[in-house]
């Protein structure tokens, strides 16, 4: 499909913004679609890797519904299987059903760590269920969270050092409440910085046989794309066994991105527990989290409570068994794409901002790339201190507001990955450098 660039207004989607705001509580049921520093846009549709506003406008999609779109808007094989489903049988019984364990098995030969699984709604709830899994099952109460991952907005997670410079310098610190109303929650969590096997060593020491588990996203991607250092989780796997500490991957982002079987698959590192969702689903609302029998039979024998009306409905799971079958067929022809585009885009965007001299990191695993606007010169940020320390948000958010006048969408807070689908070909990844070319020549003057 040819692309042609989005030059028009959006008086249109301003106009409904402002009208949706008197029914909508911000204008949206989700606050990162509404930041006051992102421009008024309304998508009316997308396909493949393009979307188009309300106005006409159209842009090469590097946000991808914030990763779940693996294969880009409406792949054709995913409607089809979801299109039958309804018309055939029905998108929610309230009943065990076949697809249940159809897709739970499919899941398993990709994550060989999972033995058994539950099927939620999304990774916030799929990650509290973890997380009251993890203390059922050692009889520990704390949690130890990292600096910059987000987990969802829980009460058992949700906490300010994702988004905050209150870092303090101690080794360990107690959590501080993501947002009011959590009546101090989260309780018992306990917050160490990333990528430091040191300190993380000397936080279990501290709060010795007390910690349940250790929550980590295994590759940052709510704070820039941050790889862990090599040997990292390795040694966060030693450790946690050498505490009786369970280790739960947060693999939401990660899982079926970085590759088939998520970030356990390209670091070898097993988790004692994973959550997963986004590309599970291909923009459809499914999550799941799961590991081995021993842990998981507390779910299974009913002693630990799990439900929801909605959690594995035929819908969603019709759905997650289009994008599994697909992944299982394909993964070598497939990543190997996604991560050549991705090298592309990366390699790409550090030339452009290099010949302009345009104060950069880029950094990316497979197809989850950031574009860091820094203050000084850096090559590498390995933390979300770092980030916090040197990122210049201000630029981003202009750059992206000129990137967005010249149809290309990445979203205006630099925390937030591109994402790269199935649907970008060579093809649109020289366009949207061109643009980028083209965008940062006249945004420098």
């Amino acid at each position: 499909m040819p692309i042609t660039r989005a030059i028009g207004t959006r008086i249109r989607s301003e106009q409904l913004l402002e009208r949706a705001k008197k029914s909508v509580a911000g204008g949206d049921s989700s606050t990162m679609r509404v930041l006051p520093y992102h421009p008024a846009l309304l998508i009316d549709r997308g396909k493949g890797c393009q979307i188009w506003d309300v106005d006409g406008n159209d842009y090469i999609d590097l946000n991808m519904a914030y990763g779940p779109l693996l294969f880009g808007h409406r792949p054709s094989f995913v409607i089809e299987k979801v299109v039958r489903q309804l018309q055939e049988k029905g998108s929610q019984f309230g009943f065990p059903q076949e697809l249940n364990f159809l897709v739970a098995e499919k899941v398993k030969q990709l994550f060989p760590s999972i033995e058994l699984l539950r099927f939620a709604n999304s990774g916030t709830e799929a990650v509290a269920s973890s997380i009251r899994l993890a203390r059922a099952f050692t009889g520990r109460p704390n949690i130890i969270l990292f600096e910059g991952h987000y987990h969802g907005w829980s009460d058992a997670v949700f906490h300010k050092y994702h988004a905050s410079e209150e870092l303090g310098d101690e080794a360990v610190r107690p959590v501080i409440p993501g947002t009011q109303g959590m009546n101090g929650a989260p309780h018992d969590a306990f917050v160490v910085r990333w990528n430091d096997a040191a300190a993380l060593s000397s936080a279990l020491d501290l709060m010795r046989g007390s910690v349940a588990a250790v929550l980590m996203e295994p590759v940052m991607g709510n704070a820039g794309v941050i790889s862990p250092l090599p040997g990292y989780l390795n040694a966060v796997r030693e450790l946690t066994r050498a505490h009786g500490a369970l280790l739960i991957f947060d693999e939401v982002i990660t899982g079926m991105r970085v590759a088939a079987g998520g970030a356990q698959q390209l670091f070898a590192v097993a988790p004692d527990l994973t959550v997963l969702s986004k590309a599970l689903g291909a923009g459809f609302p499914i999550a799941a989290f799961g590991g081995s029998a021993a842990i998981m039979e507390l779910v299974a024998n009913g002693k630990l409570f799990h439900g929801g009306v909605y959690a594995g409905n035929a819908m969603v799971l019709s759905a997650a068994d289009a994008v599994l079958t697909k992944v299982l067929a394909e993964q070598s022809s497939l990543y190997s794409e996604l991560n050549m585009r991705a090298s592309q885009l990366a390699n790409g965007i550090k030339g452009i901002l290099q010949r302009r001299n345009v104060h950069h990191v880029v950094q990316h695993v497979g197809p989850m790339i950031a574009m860091i606007l820094t203050k000084t010169p850096h090559d590498r940020l390995v933390d979300y201190r770092e980030v916090r320390r040197h990122a210049d948000f201000e630029r981003y958010i202009e750059l992206q507001h000129a990137l967005l006048d010249n149809g290309v969408y990445v979203h205006p807070n630099q925390y937030e990955p591109m994402y790269l689908s199935a649907a970008h070909c060579k093809e649109d990844i020289d366009e949207v450098l061109s643009r980028l070319d083209e965008t940062v020549q006249h945004w420098r003057r």
